[in-house]
């Protein structure tokens, strides 16, 4: 299971992001049905069932809990045993949780819901309930999540019905498919953290219906093998204990084995006597010493008394022929990795295991040791050979891995394998049935110091006896993620790091010996490519990054490519904004020789220091022209430059950016220009690149700005500004707004912003607005499109809408780049950020959605802080989220530090028929106390801190707004048959209601004598409040705590200039 974490994202988680429901249990999760059927699943009165599992940062044990103690449930008469669940996710990154692998798939469509009892701390802590749902397996199926928020100390009875659940956004296996919650083929649960460090004691996890569902009887698992000579024990289960019998068939029906020649027929009527709930029937198969095929038959359960017959209903039994002859290793070209006959080193390399060791979960053993004991020899070996003797007690996971390192056992070393075919060993079976893998650690991020190898795997089961030689071809092997931020590049094999040995699950304490580690066989090598090392890097402002050119393999001849370092707009892979040439970095190129024989080159990638604070800023280098090579999986890399400068927390303003934030009046034109340090142009002490405000005006005008959220300056003396003035004698009058009344709440509200997207057709959105985000990196969720500023993508249809519209394009044609490769898609977002800020208020716009899984539409918000102090602290708010995949359902979500991506905190309203086609208006009402969502004026979810507390509740700053058509990615999920492009999200109109401008007004008069750059300060004392003053203003003086902005008036004409405005 992957880290629950995600990058900035669409909602959603990761991972983003599905809505998913908090379950407060002083609130909705209370008592189950009191009448109708609860069918236990696992209540651990035979301690933890053999599927149960731990992982990440969580452990679990079963612990005694004696009646009439205050650890005793509500009415228990007697000793019971409780599930003891302890978890800390405190850490970045860090996850944890249990769960319950079942052997056969469970149908529980006939029921309502889970219910189980938990006894929490009440320390607001929270925890999911997830279900895993279809797929040809567990680790195949499909995850539907609720989310359960421990605010109660104390026994409580947990009731969920299958509405809480929603598909899960945080992780879904590879392979999992999407085609609802079925709950006809349940394989398993899983009890994942959410937050925070907590302990909790879990019992009687059940399903419930409201009416009576009649008790089934079925097979333990669908599949089992024996090897030939064995008897085993079938074993079939009623689904709860009752008060009266029930009896059932059991009938063998002949496959390619024989009754009588390969198994004796173990027909018979099976009796469960009341409270009974397992049964056993042995199966007896017959050896001979023929080799054949493996061989098997058909149990059938028919004919029940007392229940029904559920699923499974039928078991096939494969026997396993033991009569082969044992073939040994591959003859032809083998290398010898590991045969185990020197001692097995153990060592550290800066913090990283290397040589051998061990690893597993809380609840698991696994230990090892090299021996010249094994049960049998080696076929072939000498007198004395050593084996691998590995143990295994494992409830989630247990693996003995060998990390490959120098003599001294201190550094991580690797080897080259790109030249075989596959990898083999001996390996001595005991017949177990256990189910085991074999891990590969390929290569790892550049310059990394911890354990980031990316994981390759092949899984295998342990159903023979004796010393067999196993074989793997490297194509068997497919990519396994374990959340280590490992590279994504395909099994290179040329920096191989090691291997490992391990399970899943014993069913039993397990020793298996090993030997001969080798590849063999003959591989191509890889066609020889050039590119970067590493997809990004890092520098901090100033420095000069060293980029490394790398070909995948040493070439016999030099290879030559060419580089260029440049700004572009779009963005590549974060969500850094773009760094400009000559301002922020030197751009270069040039053309770079590999020589034969080596296997890289370094490139040096300058950057300027400018003294300003701002958030970090990327450029990007590609390579083109390879001579000898082709390219590789890195083409283009990204360079983020880390800014190192001090926030200056006396500055207001200082126009680095188009000044869309202010507002003019009179006749006046408000620019920008650029000032280079050190021209005499600029102001005194000016030591970089500095942006200034060009205000012209005839006649007396106005420059203003209303800051979106109150900036409390009480501490400061003045306000202080740079201005260049004409050369004649100018009155400026300073206004201040302070202090508005208190809000009165969404019924005193009125229109404060809106854009009813009234135009032309095919004109783009109102610029002074809206800015076009570009560029196709994922955007934090493994999208699918690339975002254009293209009218092609978002345009007005000169019917007083905003049509954003995703389409299909050819990958072959495009020049567009996308994190998987050439794009395949493209669409557009679009944002406020710094045109259009907002802080409180209702959030209202009128949509037409587009359909067909895979499609993501969304209006939203996110902090203004976003850039500095990133996703999910600056806060989200989505006003509407839908997607295709779930074509009735609209979501409304938050997401912040602790409750984001999958773990976000929202509401669904479920129209009850599909929600593309008609027009529905979606709005949020915005306070400090809470957020109300609704749609058609229906209200369906609220939020307030204590929702998510102990968490940060970080809506008490301005927003930016949001629109956007994203395509796939981790909420949007797979496209489907349904999809057809182009696709259209239709946007009528978006519209801010706020409380009135109350705020008291206050002016103060300066002039600006002479010519030049001079700096004006006007003390706060020399403030008066204005005679004219908005209704409801209060009286109650200059109190600088909530400033709700500032104004400069100049008088007569000409043009100013105006810098760096601050409180001194």
């Amino acid at each position: 299971m992957q880290a629950r974490m995600r990058a900035l994202s669409r909602g959603g988680g990761a991972a983003v992001v599905a809505a998913a429901l908090l379950v407060p249990l002083g609130a909705t999760a209370t008592a189950a049905a009191a009448e109708g059927t609860t069918t236990v699943i696992t209540d651990f009165e035979g301690g933890a069932p053999s599927g149960f599992f731990s992982y990440g940062s969580a452990g679990f044990g079963v612990v005694d809990v004696a009646a009439g103690t205050a650890d005793a449930k509500p009415g228990q008469e007697g000793p019971t045993k409780v599930l003891s669940y302890g978890w800390d996710v405190t850490a970045g990154g860090s996850f944890g949780g249990v769960g319950e692998t079942f052997t056969a798939t469970r149908d529980v469509s006939a029921y309502d819901g889970v219910t189980f009892w938990m006894n929490g701390s009440g320390n607001g802590t929270a925890l999911q309930f997830e279900l895993f749902d279809g797929g040809a397996n567990p680790d195949v199926s499909e995850r539907f999540d609720t989310t359960i928020v421990d605010d109660v100390a104390g026994w409580r009875q947990v009731t969920l019905p299958w509405s809480a659940f929603q598909r899960a956004t945080d992780f879904q296996p590879d392979g999992a498919p999407n085609d609802g919650f079925g709950k006809a083929a349940v394989w398993g649960y899983a009890l994942p953290a959410v937050n925070g460090a907590n302990t909790v004691r879990i019992d009687d996890i059940a399903v419930y219906s409201g009416i009576e569902v009649p008790p089934a009887v079925s097979f333990a698992s669908s599949t089992a093998s024996l090897i030939e000579g064995d008897t085993g024990s079938i074993e079939v289960r009623l689904d709860r204990a009752l008060e009266t019998p029930v009896t059932v068939a059991l009938e063998a029906t002949d496959g390619t084995a024989a009754a009588g020649d390969d198994y004796v027929d173990p027909s018979t009527t099976i009796e469960f006597a009341a409270g009974q709930t397992s049964r056993t029937v042995d199966l007896e198969t017959v050896a001979d010493d023929v080799e054949e095929a493996n061989e098997t038959l058909v149990l059938t359960l028919a004919d029940a008394a007392g229940a029904t017959v559920g699923s499974p209903s039928s078991m096939t039994v494969t026997i396993i022929d033991d009569d082969g002859e044992v073939v040994g290793p591959p003859s032809g070209r083998t290398l010898v990795v590991d045969d185990h006959e020197a001692p097995l080193v153990r060592g550290d390399a800066g913090g990283v295991p290397v040589g051998w060791f061990n690893a597993e979960d809380p609840n698991s053993s696994v230990a090892f040791e090299r021996t010249d004991a094994a049960p049998a020899p080696v076929p072939g070996a000498p007198a004395g050979n050593h084996v691998l003797q590995a143990d295994y007690r494992v409830t989630s996971f247990g693996v003995v891995v060998r990390n490959f390192t120098n003599e001294a056992a201190d550094a991580w070393t690797t080897q080259d394998w790109s030249t075989y075919e596959g990898i083999g060993f001996w390996m001595y079976g005991n017949g177990s049935g256990t189910d085991l893998f074999l891990d590969l650690l390929d290569n790892r991020n550049p310059g990394s110091t911890v354990d980031d190898a990316e994981r390759f795997v092949v899984s295998f089961k342990d159903d023979w006896r004796g010393w067999k030689f196993l074989t793997f071809d490297f194509a068997d092997f497919s990519r396994k993620n374990i959340g280590n931020n490992a590279p994504n590049d395909g099994l290179t094999l040329t920096e191989m790091h090691g291997y490992a040995f391990g399970s899943l699950r014993t069913a039993a304490p397990q020793t298996f010996r090993f030997d001969d580690v080798l590849l063999y066989g003959e591989a191509e090598p890889p066609a020889l490519s050039v590119g970067f090392d590493r997809a990004g890097y890092e520098v901090t402002e100033g420095d000069t990054a060293t980029g490394v050119i790398r070909l995948n393999r040493v070439a016999d001849e030099d290879v030559t490519v060419s580089w260029e370092s440049l700004a572009i707009e779009a963005r590549t892979a974060t969500e850094d904004l773009s760094a400009t040439a000559d301002r922020d970095f030197t751009p270069g190129s040039g053309t770079v020789t590999i020589p034969a024989g080596e296997r890289q080159v370094a490139i040096e990638l300058p950057t300027l220091q400018d003294g300003k604070h701002e958030v970090d800023e990327t450029f990007v280098v590609r390579l083109s022209d390879p001579v000898g090579a082709e390219f590789g999986f890195v083409r283009t890399a990204t360079v983020s430059i880390q800014d190192d400068d001090e926030i200056d927390p006396t500055l207001v303003d200082d126009f680095e950016t188009t000044p869309w934030l202010f507002d003019t009046t009179g006749k006046s034109v408000l620019t920008t220009r650029e000032i280079e340090a050190g021209s005499g142009a600029g102001y005194p002490g000016q030591d970089s690149y500095e942006y200034v405000a060009d205000f012209a005006h005839k006649g007396p005008a106005t420059l203003s700005r209303d800051f979106a959220g109150g900036q409390d300056w009480s501490d400061a003396d003045g306000l202080s500004f740079w201005v260049n003035g004409t050369g004649k004698q100018t009155k400026v009058t300073v206004g201040l707004k302070d202090d508005p009344a208190p809000d009165g709440g969404p019924d005193t509200w009125e229109l404060a912003w809106s854009d009813e997207f009234d135009g032309p057709a095919g004109a783009p959105a109102n610029p002074e607005n809206w800015t076009y985000e570009t560029g196709g990196w994922g955007w934090g969720n493994d999208e699918l499109q690339y975002y254009t500023d293209s009218t092609d993508n978002a345009a007005l249809d000169g019917n007083g809408n905003l049509v954003i519209t995703a389409r299909e394009i050819d990958p072959a044609t495009t020049d567009l780049e996308c994190w998987y490769g050439p794009c395949e898609y493209t669409s557009a977002r679009l944002i406020t950020e710094q045109k259009q800020e907002f802080q409180y208020g209702r959030i209202e716009s009128r949509v037409k959605v587009p359909e067909g899984s895979g499609i993501w539409p969304a209006v939203w918000s996110l902090g203004t802080d976003f850039r500095e102090v990133g996703w999910p602290q600056t806060g989200e708010i989505d006003v509407m989220e839908f997607v295709g995949r779930l074509p009735n359902e609209i979501f409304g979500t938050i997401h912040g530090p602790g409750y984001s991506g999958g773990q976000s905190y929202g509401g669904i309203y479920d129209f009850g028929a599909p929600v593309p086609g008609d027009w529905h208006e979606f709005a949020v009402e915005w306070t400090p106390e809470e957020i109300v969502w609704s749609v058609d004026g229906i209200v369906y979810h609220q939020a307030d801190p204590a929702d998510v507390a102990p968490n940060e509740w970080v809506f008490d700053h301005p927003f930016s707004l949001l629109t956007n058509v994203a395509i796939g990615g981790n909420f949007g999920g797979a496209l489907g048959d349904d999809l057809e492009f182009p696709q259209s999200l239709t946007v009528d109109y978006v519209r801010v209601y706020q409380a009135p401008d109350t705020a008291e007004r206050f002016t103060a008069d300066v002039t600006v004598r002479g010519t030049g750059w001079q700096q004006v300060t006007v003390p706060f004392d020399a403030f008066k409040r204005e005679k004219k003053q908005p209704a409801g203003a209060p009286n109650d003086g200059l109190t600088l705590t909530d400033v709700q902005g500032y104004s400069l008036t100049f008088g007569g004409s000409g043009q100013v200039s105006v810098d760096r405005v601050t409180v001194e």
